[in-house]
């Protein structure tokens, strides 16, 4: 857990950096367009990815020590994903004027241009980071995510040194998640004996099947954090509010990130437990975890909300940042309410239940999508927050009684 905080600081430090400098260098509409290529990059990536991410992270966790059994499940998750991902790489190209006309903005076909390559790389990356995890090799889990980080803060210095237009800013995730993928090969090739793969057409079965089942909610997971920018952008908002708004959701995003730290911990252990019928188990997890997460990250949400409106105006040297600090302190309030719950979402995936999983994601993503469009009209930027802290909270709702009546943890 500990080795799994460090990538949090340095998301604090690059996260909020990667979006300090494009505004301070490029301005806030850049900012804009950066997230708003990011918003469809992270979307097409899901689909490229399948969800075999995470039936490869639940198949691998339950027999971590059979290295037959690791070798079949992980060569069966690689070679759908790859197939997957080229297909996903070459529908995002071309939707590209789709997008622009969407948001106004030929920038924004520009920028998915710049991210196609690293789309295909981050689809890839998703299902080699789950099977690390499912080895519980959590060091190099950690280690890995760190140098995600810094590769991101190399990126954003490169495209100054480069000069490049704000267009182009979405070459930062080609560069990072090309550089990851060799990263993460090495790795695959030093843990993984892939030679020893017999068996594993059977499982490239399996992973589809259970993908198949799962992806609609990966993909909700992956629309729901970026909607309230999305629709924002989609309900003519200027880019460069869009940028300022999308500053205060990338922090709650950071923020959120605190809880996915606990849930990569508690994944694998879940997983196992659930597969060999001790639930007991899960729930005395899920209490020794709450006693000292839930006050951590309810106090670090309040402490972000003070210092919002005293530093990041400041920072940035853009006093028309000011604009998100009531957004930004909703967003926070969201996080603290659901905090009890945020580590264990995962939970119906956990107990290979996707299809239930994925119920539960169109529920929420149903919340916040009527809730956006409700309340950007009438409130703007804190419409949008709301909308956001809606969902977070109907979440932790509907998490407890999924959960209690699909995977049998009361939670």
């Amino acid at each position: 857990m500990v080795w799994n905080l460090v990538p949090i600081a340095l998301l604090g430090v690059v996260g909020l950096g990667l979006n300090f400098l494009i505004a301070k260098w490029w301005g806030a509409p850049a900012l804009g367009v950066f997230n708003l290529v990011t918003i469809a990059y992270f979307v097409f990536a899901v689909v490229g990815a399948w969800g075999i991410q995470y039936s490869a992270l639940r198949s691998v966790a339950e027999r971590p020590d059979d290295r037959d059994h690791v070798a079949a499940t992980v060569v069966g998750a690689l070679v759908p994903n790859i197939v997957l991902a080229a297909i996903s790489t070459l529908a995002f190209l071309a939707l590209r004027p789709v997008f622009a006309a969407l948001h106004g903005s030929d920038e924004v076909g520009q920028g998915m241009s710049w991210a196609a390559l690293g789309l295909f790389c981050f689809a890839i990356n998703k299902v080699l980071f789950g099977v690390v995890n499912g080895l519980r090799r959590m060091r190099a889990f950690a280690v890995y995510t760190s140098l995600r980080y810094v590769l991101i803060a190399v990126g954003v210095l490169i495209a100054r040194a480069a000069d490049v237009s704000r267009a182009q800013l979405g070459g930062i995730w080609t560069f990072v998640e090309a550089t990851m993928l060799l990263v993460l090969l090495v790795e695959l090739l030093a843990t993984v004996r892939i030679r020893r793969c017999v068996g594993w057409t059977r499982w490239a079965r399996t992973h589809l099947a259970y993908g198949a089942r799962g992806v609609t909610a990966t993909l909700a997971y992956e629309i729901n954090t970026k909607l309230d920018v999305w629709m924002l952008g989609a309900a003519g908002v200027s880019t460069g509010q869009v940028g300022i708004y999308s500053l205060a959701a990338g922090l709650n995003e950071g923020a959120t990130q605190l809880s996915v730290v606990v849930q990569n911990n508690v994944n694998p252990i879940i997983a196992r437990s659930l597969a060999d019928g001790r639930p007991g188990e899960v729930e005395a997890l899920v209490k020794r975890t709450r006693r000292w997460f839930v006050p951590a990250l309810a106090g670090a949400c309040v402490f972000g909300a003070i210092i919002y409106p005293r530093v990041i105006p400041w920072v940035i040297g853009d006093h028309s940042f000011h604009a998100a600090t009531w957004p930004f302190a909703i967003l926070m309030a969201g996080l603290a309410l659901a905090s009890p719950y945020l580590p264990f979402s995962q939970m119906l995936l956990m107990a290979d239940r996707p299809a239930w999983h994925t119920v539960f994601m169109l529920l929420v993503v149903a919340v916040n999508f009527i809730a956006n469009l409700a309340l950007i009209p009438l409130w703007g930027l804190s419409g949008a927050a709301a909308a956001m802290a809606l969902a977070v909270i109907s979440a932790a709702i509907l998490i407890r009684a999924f959960s209690r009546s699909r995977a049998g943890v009361r939670l």
